[in-house]
């Protein structure tokens, strides 16, 4: 929690803006070409590094706001993948050409795992918005309540001991 706290209540921060602020058909209304979707993803997942736990629940509040689920592990591949220490460290021992071919190497394989995500959840006939706006329906349950408090106090804990 050390460690990954503050990433992941930034995370959940920002996912809490989109959701507040994009309109729930926002990605199906201007981003409905499935291709076009998984290029915008790793256009902007390369370039803007986000830890992992920071992208997943910003990967989460894309996805209920219509973004298919390939384009957002696009997001969630290429963005931790490419965070400028990687690329210093590829870029000083291998030089420019091996950055290039990694960074290559990320953009090609988010894409075709982003595709092939999308195939499988055609082919299965799974919606994934709709099984978490389930779970947002029983949002006052007292266990979630309960997980949440408890997320809570061990990140307010977490900081409380980086500080001593």
């Amino acid at each position: 929690m050390r460690d990954i706290g503050k990433w992941l209540l930034l995370g959940i921060v920002i996912a809490g803006v989109i959701s507040y602020l994009l309109p729930e058909d926002f990605f199906l209304r201007y981003l409905s070409g499935e291709f076009l979707s998984l290029l915008i993803m790793l256009g902007v997942g390369i370039p803007l590094y986000i830890c992992a736990s920071a992208s997943t629940p910003i990967a989460a509040a894309l996805v209920l706001k219509g973004l298919s689920p390939g384009a957002a592990l696009v997001f969630l591949l290429a963005g931790p993948a490419t965070n400028a220490a990687t690329l210093t460290v590829v870029g000083r021992f291998w030089g420019r050409a091996a950055t290039l071919t990694y960074l290559a190497s990320i953009a090609v394989c988010s894409l075709l795992l982003g595709w092939l995500t999308n195939r499988v959840y055609a082919w299965s006939g799974a919606d994934l918005s709709t099984w978490v706006q389930d779970l947002g329906e029983r949002a006052d349950s007292p266990l979630m309540l309960a997980s949440a408090l408890l997320l809570l106090l061990l990140l307010a804990r977490a900081q409380w001991l980086r500080s001593k």
